[in-house]
């Protein structure tokens, strides 16, 4: 039996090789089963697989594919949303190789080869749900929407707007411009979450660089743009504003379940 006929469990590896010679340290999270709760819920039998890809936070302050902020939205994931959720741990971080750019550009690349790799390996995949938190939202910003039938949904967690430029060597602008690109993109599916107490980015910056991606959305014909704003959240998610979080991630990815979803550039509160 080959690799490819054994059962996935079995065979998705902790540590992957990328065809550039670069290993990642990854961590696959199966969807539980669908219960009779579920269908009472409104669960139904899923046509292909869904996939979500967590980004962590900046390495250099800690952040790694165990971040407490990701960890929590594992289990509403995997068992109310039925996604298979992959973490890992971006170079230089953990026992993946390499070592962290300065730019972030060569992430983008490692994600991009990630993502081949997995898709083939998980087979049949529909919906894929790039979630990035901090410093791993610039990361999941400058992935492109994927080609149809497979639809790709961006959630971007307290987008670090503040420090971008000392994260990305000052690449602002290539990071702003990929951001613009997306939200214009008619397919996609974007969903920024922010708190008005964040720790690096004050809410008028945040709510000023969040209206105008929505007029931009809006010109371009796009209504897949998303904007929450979570009151008393700072960077961190900490308290009542984490569970804010969880519901407005787990609502949006949700409205993506059925045709016609209204998604609309539209801030708003939880």
């Amino acid at each position: 039996m080959s690799v490819l006929e054994r059962p996935l469990a079995e065979t998705f590896p902790r540590i992957i090789e990328l065809p550039s010679g670069l290993k990642l340290e990854a961590s696959l999270t199966h969807p539980s089963p669908v219960t009779e709760l579920d269908k009472e819920r409104g669960a139904t039998a899923q046509s292909g697989k869904r996939l979500a890809v967590c980004l962590h936070p900046w390495a250099r302050l800690g952040g790694n594919m165990n971040d407490p902020v990701l960890m929590a939205l594992l289990r509403p994931l995997t068992h109310y949303l039925k996604y298979h959720v992959l973490r890992y741990n971006a170079r230089g971080v953990g026992r993946s190789s390499g070592w962290k750019s300065f730019t972030g550009l060569q992430e983008a690349e490692d994600l991009r080869e990630l993502l081949i790799y997995a898709l083939k390996r998980l087979g049949d995949v529909r919906e894929l749900a790039l979630i990035g938190y901090s410093n791993g939202a610039l990361t999941a910003s400058l992935h492109p929407v994927l080609p149809a039938p497979l639809r790709t949904t961006h959630v971007l967690i307290s987008y670090p707007l503040g420090p971008r430029g000392l994260l990305t060597a000052f690449r602002t602008r290539t990071y702003q411009s990929a951001l613009e690109g997306l939200v214009r993109d008619p397919r996609a599916r974007v969903l920024l979450c922010y708190g008005d107490a964040d720790d690096f980015t004050g809410v008028e910056a945040y709510d000023g660089w969040a209206e105008a991606l929505g007029k931009l959305a809006v010109e371009r014909g796009g209504n897949g743009l998303e904007v929450v704003r979570i009151p008393g959240a700072s960077h961190f998610w900490g308290g009542q504003a984490g569970g804010g979080l969880i519901e407005a991630v787990t609502q949006f990815l949700t409205q993506g379940e059925g045709d016609g979803d209204e998604g609309g550039a539209q801030p708003c509160n939880v």
